[in-house]
């Protein structure tokens, strides 16, 4: 599946207080021992390449009148699909796909790389409230796929001030990951695929800090303003993905793997804006800046309305998405007949210079005394400028529902 490289994971757990929290937040208090239960399928289909299906299920409530815990588990399969980063060819080279797929080099199918594989996620959140004014929220998270395997833990600290019309907020997060092919091995960086030269798996740490405030502006306004530093160090590589040596008519020579370098540190600053109307409907916009020591530099922006219909708690939500990023330093389409090897270099799309727009739909409406049915639908778009595909397009479909004895 192809996503924008500024895509990262989240802090996971880190930023469990949104912008909806401050506007009509009852206390926690008021729903002691109250369990909220949410179900939810995901579809992400790309024609001729990539379907994603994603089973989510997550239970949360309050323990206590100052505490609160939430367990979720999410499962998903990947089938189909994706740009390995070579180039059409006519020499035949096999090449193993992520997943355990694979292709030929055979004219037709070189560029693309099949792979079948599912993953397991389990996450765990504990929040504590300390007093009136402070609530500190304890993460953790595992996540295990075929070829990947990561563990990790957070901890997220609010502080309200100002009548509660502030919210400072202070997060840590560390992640290790482990990443390979199928068997096991990882691609020796910069090797000719055809010497089938591999190592052990590769492992990489990342830490995260988060530091946030949201502010209450007006009595229907709310703002919040969060600055993130992410800091990884090991192997960055994708084991799978290869790059071409080709001529000036596209034709490839030779096929190397990829090598990234074995540090990245990644900054951004997300701003967001929510005014609630006269009549209840919801306007919503943000703005984030993203940059890296690898080069890359992008812009996102989001914009919502939420507009109520009949019925309480009935809303139907058109949003949309619009993202831009710059290449990185290292990134190339193909390698020149007579250019040598340089020491980083990856043909990976998501690290190219792209446009990515998203728009969609989402309906929430109350179901009786049991819970409440969420639809979401949406459109996604890229625009490469520099790759092997020009673009690419996926279409979301999401169905959830909550329930819970606050319903009833």
């Amino acid at each position: 599946m192809v996503v924008a490289a500024t895509d990262q994971r989240n802090i996971r757990g880190m930023l469990a207080l949104a912008t909806t929290g401050l506007l009509g937040q009852a206390a926690a208090q008021d729903f002691a021992n109250d369990w909220t239960v949410n179900l939810a399928y995901l579809n992400y289909f790309e024609p001729d390449r990539v379907n994603v299906q994603s089973f989510y299920g997550k239970a949360s409530g309050q323990i206590s009148d100052d505490a609160h815990i939430s367990v979720g588990v999410v499962l998903d399969t990947m089938t189909g699909a994706t740009p390995s980063g070579a180039v059409e060819g006519s020499n035949v080279v096999a090449n193993t796909g992520t997943s355990g797929g694979g292709f030929e080099v055979d004219g037709t199918s070189s560029s693309l790389a099949d792979f079948d594989d599912t993953r397991l996620a389990v996450d765990l959140d504990w929040e504590h409230t300390y007093g009136r004014f402070v609530r500190v929220n304890y993460g953790a998270y595992a996540s295990v796929e075929g070829d990947f395997a990561a563990l990790g833990a957070s901890v997220k600290g609010n502080v309200d001030l100002n009548n509660r019309n502030t919210t400072l907020a202070l997060g840590l997060g560390a992640e290790g990951d482990q990443s390979s092919q199928r068997d096991g091995r990882t691609p020796e960086p910069m090797s000719n695929v055809t010497d089938q030269s591999f190592y052990g798996e590769g492992r990489r740490n990342t830490y995260d800090v988060l530091l946030g405030v949201t502010q209450v502006l007006g009595r229907r306004t709310i703002a919040q303003v969060n600055l993130t530093y992410t800091h990884s160090l090991g192997y960055h590589n994708d084991p799978y993905k290869v790059f071409s040596r080709a001529d000036e008519d596209d034709v490839e020579a030779e096929r190397y793997y990829e090598n990234r370098p074995d540090e990245r540190i990644r900054g951004a600053l997300y701003t967001s804006l929510r005014h609630q109307l006269t009549d209840g409907d919801i306007i919503g916009g943000s703005l984030r800046y993203y940059q890296d020591d690898w080069g890359v530099e992008a812009v996102t922006g989001e914009l919502s309305y939420r507009l109520h219909i009949a019925g309480r708690g009935s809303y139907v939500e058109p949003f949309g998405r619009a993202h831009y990023q710059t290449e990185a330093d290292f990134y190339l389409r193909t390698l020149g007949m007579d250019e040598e090897l340089p020491e980083y270099a990856s043909a990976d799309a998501r690290l190219g210079e792209l446009q990515a727009y998203t728009g969609g739909l989402k309906f929430s409406q109350p179901v009786l005394d049991w819970g409440t049915l969420q639809i979401r639908g949406s459109y996604y778009y890229q625009r490469f400028e520099d790759a092997n595909y020009d673009d690419n397009q996926a279409f979301i479909a999401q169905l959830g529902f909550e329930f819970g004895s606050r319903y009833r």
